[in-house]
């Protein structure tokens, strides 16, 4: 098998191992019995448990942050052409929750394992997460500068946002139970708009625009 072949193998069969057991109860033994390989083989590719954990915590926000400046892209440019801006906020939230959902083991491990378990973890962790914040909160005050939003402090709504995506991913797409993301972001959405929207806007309008209905 090719290096870089082997080398995801490893990492695939750590996040498995890590999702399914803990970082703590897992051990290098276990990685190796799913990867189907020897243990000198593992280290040729990673000198320790902590270093592959870490990887894989780098891996899912690598992945993150590309959905992340490509959704800002997209909702920069729905302004820019007066285009269907609630719309891209849906869609932007619909990539948001396929992205949890498509990385079972990456988000239990980032969520459940990484957050607070250790220092260097949980600090790597908020370093990469603040990514997440600058963007929401631009995508915010972009609109509530256009008139979008009623009377906030973007900051605060930023933060119940991402505390409900969070739940909801953890909740519901991480417990087995085939949810469907479409109307868990439709559902997300109108939740923002009737809580967001300004007392003068039209909620029936905006639900139609953003969700078709």
């Amino acid at each position: 098998m090719p290096a870089g072949e082997r080398r995801q193998q490893i990492l695939d069969a750590s996040a498995e191992v890590f999702s399914r057991k803990g970082y703590r109860m897992a051990a290098v033994s276990d990685v190796v019995d799913v990867a189907g390989i020897g243990r000198g083989t593992f280290y040729l590719y990673f000198d320790s448990k902590r270093e592959i954990f870490l990887e894989l915590i780098e891996e899912f926000f690598r992945g993150y942050a590309r959905l992340l400046e490509e959704n800002h892209r997209h909702l920069e440019e729905a302004f820019d052409v007066q285009g269907k801006v609630l719309r891209t906020w849906r869609d932007n939230m619909l990539r948001v929750l396929t992205y949890h959902k498509d990385n079972p083991h990456l988000t239990d491990i980032v969520y459940r394992e990484a957050m607070g378990r250790d220092e260097d973890f949980s600090a790597r962790v908020s370093e990469l997460s603040e990514l997440a914040r600058e963007k929401l909160v631009a995508e915010f005050q972009m609109m509530y500068d256009h008139g979008m939003m009623r009377e906030c402090d973007v900051e605060v709504v930023t933060s119940i946002v991402i505390g409900s995506v969070i739940y909801l991913v953890m909740n519901h797409l991480q417990q087995g139970n085939d949810a469907d993301v479409e109307t868990l972001a439709d559902m997300m959405v109108e939740y923002h708009i009737r809580a967001l929207i300004p007392e003068v806007g039209n909620v029936d309008r905006a639900l139609r625009s953003a969700l078709g209905k």
